[in-house]
């Protein structure tokens, strides 16, 4: 496996890729997700306490498959000290904020099954095909610009029979999520990520077949879908 160092150099995305939500056009692109991390970085683990629960159930998928696992958009580090031993975790994430503090996590906690985490754009992965045995992404693919190629690239480091698992929130079709997205999605650019993207953006990856599609609590707010390399 091919593995960059810890100041691995990412290529920034050349342009963003809009997506709408009742008429509106939410554009994300990588400078202003690093800014709006970059922001969130020292308080995102109060944030990010509403997705507890969605980050708990990606993180029992992957203990239960096991092997040498991508978590792409690692962020702070919050669900490194949940795998278990026969885990073994290679993080990434666009944020160097973000990063920071999840050296600090490693270091502090002891985590040994983590090999270590990399300053990396997700649309452009410094790894050779089937570097892992899986990827997991939780609640960053509705901050990327291209939703589509990251899960190209997700499945492509993954080796075949592998396994990708996605946790996140997507365009609600159900009362009183349909109203949080309204709320939300003008203020997209702050946020650094887009709370109106369209499910379809991750399930048109012709290398992956959809083996599930799950509610993580709270129902009907994140979906954790688990796909197989073919």
């Amino acid at each position: 496996m091919t593995t960059p160092d810890r100041q691995s150099v990412f290529a920034r995305s050349a342009s963003p890729v809009a997506a709408g939500a009742g008429g509106r056009d939410v554009a994300i692109d990588g400078d202003m997700v690093r800014n709006a991390y970059a922001r969130w970085a020292p308080v995102y683990t109060l944030l990010a306490a509403p997705t507890a629960l969605g980050r708990k159930a990606a993180v029992a998928k992957v203990n239960a498959i096991g092997g040498h696992f991508l978590e792409a958009g690692v962020g702070t580090g919050l669900a490194l000290p949940d795998y278990t031993s026969n885990v073994t975790v290679t993080g990434v994430d666009l944020s160097h904020d973000m990063l920071v503090r999840a050296n600090e996590k490693i270091e502090k906690e002891r985590l040994r099954n983590v090999t270590g985490v990399h300053e990396m754009d997700l649309t452009n992965l410094a790894f050779a095909d089937g570097a892992f045995g899986g990827t997991v992404c939780m609640f960053t693919i509705t901050a990327v610009p291209d939703a589509a190629r990251v899960m190209d690239e997700l499945a492509r480091v993954v080796r075949p029979g592998g396994h990708v698992v996605i946790c996140s929130h997507f365009r609600a079709e159900r009362f009183p999520w349909t109203v949080t997205d309204r709320i939300l999605t003008p203020f997209a650019t702050r946020l650094g990520w887009n709370p109106s993207m369209k499910i379809d953006g991750v399930l048109g990856c012709d290398q992956l077949e959809l083996v599930s599609r799950e509610d993580a609590r709270p129902a009907g707010l994140f979906d954790l879908l688990t796909f197989r390399k073919r």
